[in-house]
């Protein structure tokens, strides 16, 4: 009797257990929370150190770290590192976050930072332009000093680059593993032109993510990824194309969100070619460009006018207009040309005829594209778009004359790194082929320059050269935006273009 009663007892705490879901393993299950955001890259890979799009993108996915973050002032914030100083002009000295694991549960310290930021600068020349570092030395276990072969103003700024994402550099040649790095996510799957999904790193040094996963559709259409928020197959859009602005103001459940940007959106002149190393030739170009019906046409109010690389919010960015020059008609007939029966200039049968570059990540600017080719027509210029996929590869090439383009130019808040990349002559991201050497006298200056008077007078100066020759047309300054679904919670809409995916967003 006693017995049947000690299983009648156990049955019943059983039932109970049940009912309120303790015995249910899938109850303890935690809920799973999946952002998925339309974006309009595919990196090549995941390296964070191997080109300039990998480490954007690893960056942007919450992946990857760097020792320093920028707030939303621009001002340089602790990350990895959670403090340093400047021992003497050319020394730094850094201490580092001491709770910190790589994803594959290694510890970060100072010999692993050392790693990772010289692995950088030896497969990266833009690195090493950035930095300037002549040595690393490891202090002890979470301390290291940087020093530099001259003196590097911004080198704190700089360090806030994806190219300097930390990585554990043993993990990079491992093919059964994706690197391992010290964001809030780590790599769950890679599928190159289609996807990148990371999964929440439960052991994250700055406190556990409340989404557990994220994936980043890579759609390179503008107006697909509008289709995509629309439609409900993704929580965020990335670059929403201005036409389809008012579509998503009209639907209940998304938003827009808007950030005022430091890039730039500009025409690039191919140095290299026959039409465009003649610099009339280019500034005849630049002054047909209409920037302010683009403004208001193309981007709908949500952009400047830019007559520089840098936008005018910034104290370096104060560029006085340039100079009118001569009409187009004139400057042609004083080199030879005449205009055909078709109102076309020829040059004994030669058509003056450019090659314009474009491409779809950014609608916006194959719109420009034509708005300047149908201006251009008007004065007798033949301008052919070409769009092509990947702008960067294409570039490369030499089959161009013009081209569209876009750059984050002050992403470190500073303007050092935009001129030492763009516009020395053994920079691989000086895709004019621009060379100059008073220029570069000017951007040495600004290398080592500390008062901050004297380095906004030498920028301004910088770029009164670039204004002078003419290298590119900078066209807007646009705000960036995004297509947001208003389940999605916390989202940031950072001018800094690389820090959309953090531990405290989440969808309710």
């Amino acid at each position: 009797m006693n017995r049947n009663y000690l299983l009648l007892g156990l049955l019943l705490i059983s039932f109970i257990m049940t009912a309120c879901g303790v015995s249910d393993a899938s109850h303890h299950e935690e809920e799973k929370v999946t952002l998925e955001v339309a974006f309009p890259w595919s990196p090549p890979g995941l390296d964070p150190h191997q080109s300039g799009r990998n480490s954007w993108d690893v960056m942007r996915s919450g992946a990857g770290e760097t020792l320093i973050k920028l707030d939303e002032t621009l001002q340089p914030a602790a990350w990895l590192a959670k403090s340093w100083e400047q021992e003497d002009e050319n020394s730094w000295i850094f201490t580092l976050q001491e709770n910190v694991l790589f994803h594959n549960g290694t510890k970060l310290n100072a010999e692993g930072v050392k790693d990772s930021i010289e692995r950088s600068i030896e497969i990266n020349p833009r690195a090493n332009d950035l930095l300037l570092i002549e040595t690393i030395e490891v202090l002890d276990e979470f301390e290291l000093k940087i020093k530099t072969v001259q003196s590097n103003s911004a080198l704190i700024s700089h360090l806030a680059d994806p190219s300097f994402i930390i990585v554990d550099t043993t993990t990079i040649e491992d093919k059964e593993a994706y690197p391992a790095l010290t964001g809030a996510f780590s790599f769950k799957e890679f599928i190159k032109d289609e996807s990148l999904t990371v999964e929440r790193f439960d052991d994250y040094w700055g406190g556990r993510a409340l989404l557990s996963e994220v994936t980043f559709n890579f759609i390179s259409d503008g107006n697909t990824r509008l289709m995509s928020l629309q439609s409900g197959d993704v929580d965020i859009a990335i670059d929403i194309p201005v036409d389809g602005i008012s579509l998503i103001e009209q639907h209940s459940q998304l938003e827009i969100v808007t950030a005022p940007s430091l890039r730039t959106h500009l025409v690039l002149f191919n140095m290299s070619s026959t039409l465009f190393e003649k610099e009339e030739y280019r500034k005849m170009i630049d002054q047909a460009i209409p920037r302010a019906d683009m403004v208001e046409t193309i981007m709908n109010g949500y952009g400047t006018v830019a007559n520089s690389a840098f936008s005018d919010v910034l104290p370096f960015g104060k560029l006085e207009d340039p100079h009118s020059i001569d009409s187009i008609e004139m400057i042609m007939t004083q080199n030879g040309w005449e205009r055909s029966e078709q109102g076309i200039w020829v040059n004994d049968d030669q058509v003056f005829e450019a090659t314009m570059l474009t491409f779809p990540q950014r609608p916006e600017l194959s719109v420009m594209a034509e708005i300047i080719q149908a201006e251009l027509a008007q004065e007798g210029i033949k301008v052919n778009i070409r769009q092509v996929e990947s702008i960067d590869d294409a570039l490369a090439q030499d089959d161009w004359d013009l081209s569209m383009y876009s750059m984050l130019t002050a992403h470190t808040g500073d303007p050092q790194y935009f001129l030492n990349i763009f516009y020395r002559e053994d920079s691989s991201s000086n895709v004019s082929n621009y060379k100059s050497k008073s220029l570069e006298n000017v951007i040495d200056q600004l290398n080592k320059t500390t008062d901050q008077d004297k380095r906004i007078e030498l920028a301004l100066e910088a770029q009164t050269i670039v204004q002078d020759d003419v290298p590119q047309s900078f066209v807007v300054h646009p705000e960036t935006i995004f297509g947001v679904n208003k389940k999605v919670d916390g989202f940031l809409a950072h001018p800094i273009e690389y820090y959309y995916i953090h531990p405290e967003i989440t969808i309710n």
